[in-house]
């Protein structure tokens, strides 16, 4: 897999060095990096640890991090971060944010992990150990610090954090942990994450607008399809898309047109923290909903277009992903 981060991130960190008067294009050309270029919006992950060294040595500040999460807005997430601002509640947006977190990095997954009445947001990687690319402290620092801040923006009040961790020490720079986070920060720890009380993040946030939602997946499912053209699990979102209209494929029939055994398909997958299951369902629900808003297809029409069964067992299935019936989904669409 190609380890990669969005080129907004670039973008980001150029606007952090004018906080500091510094010249942004030339820390970028002493980087090698192109932030100007749109005909490829990711970056790799090597040429992000050297920009963030140089960003570093270039401020004199070891926590730049720390001022590039302050300064972070969702549009530096593309459609997730406005998908986020428009979901329900906090605890949604998250979970909208984390089942797209490929699209902002393709090395560092994230975890929620409950303990008691609090949520621990976690990072873990994707990779082997052998194959990951270490990361910036920095780069950590804003992976942390951002939660913070998009819950902050979402919810339009100072959403207090329960805990910080870092598995670096923190001793040094604690005041400047403490001053953005504003709660216990801990250094040398397991994992890199930040906690909050679950109740906080249940509350119905002031810009939830689920058409808005709608639309922004639309786009964040179009990034996805289009992230890291080689790898295996976009291989198969495509094979899907080919073999639906002749019914529902198995995984069997997958493999084979990849020129592969189930057992390698289920290797291969596992190691891009996907599932042949979850990827099918996927398709199906994001097709499912664009067929559903169309007038001229009936419920039970799209049900076998999109390989199941009967129309009871895609309602089932639909249900299942969207807490709405299909014809629910249709009427909210068309009212």
């Amino acid at each position: 897999m190609n380890q990669t981060t969005l080129l907004t991130i670039p973008r980001l960190i150029s606007q952090v060095l004018s906080v500091y008067d510094i010249d942004a294009e030339d820390i970028f050309k002493q980087a090698k990096i192109d932030i100007t270029n749109n005909d490829n919006n990711r970056i790799s992950m090597v040429d992000m640890f050297n920009l963030w060294q140089i960003a570093v040595q270039a401020t004199n500040n070891p926590n730049l991090g720390i001022v590039a999460a302050s300064l972070f807005q969702p549009a530096y997430l593309k459609g997730i971060g406005l998908a986020w601002m428009a979901s329900e509640n906090l605890e949604a947006g998250l979970r909208r944010f984390i089942n797209n977190s490929q699209l902002i990095n393709t090395v560092m997954r994230v975890e929620i992990i409950e303990q008691g009445d609090e949520l621990l947001i976690q990072y873990k990687g994707r990779l082997a150990d052998q194959d990951k690319v270490k990361g910036h402290r920095c780069a950590i620092e804003l992976g942390v610090g951002f939660f913070l801040k998009m819950f902050r923006l979402a919810s339009g009040k100072s959403i207090p954090a329960t805990g910080v961790y870092f598995t670096f020490d923190v001793d040094d720079n604690n005041k400047a942990y403490q001053d953005f986070f504003q709660c216990p920060v801990h250094g040398n720890q397991n994992v890199n994450g930040i906690s909050f009380s679950k109740s906080l993040l249940t509350e119905t946030l002031p810009t939830y607008d689920s058409e808005l939602v709608e639309l922004n997946e639309t786009l964040i499912n179009k990034h996805i399809s289009t992230l890291n053209k080689g790898d295996t699990s976009t291989k198969v979102i495509k094979i899907i898309h080919e073999l639906l209209p002749s019914g529902c494929p198995g995984e069997e029939v997958v493999a084979f047109r990849l020129h592969m055994s189930k057992r390698t398909l289920q290797r291969k997958l596992k190691a891009e923290a996907q599932s042949f299951l979850a990827i099918l369902t996927n398709v199906r629900i994001i097709l499912a909903k664009q067929l559903l808003t169309v007038n001229e297809h009936s419920i039970t029409e799209i049900s076998y277009q999109l390989g199941y069964s009967s129309p009871s067992t895609f309602a089932r299935a639909f249900k299942k992903q969207t807490a709405l019936s299909p014809a629910e989904y249709k009427d909210s669409k068309m009212g």
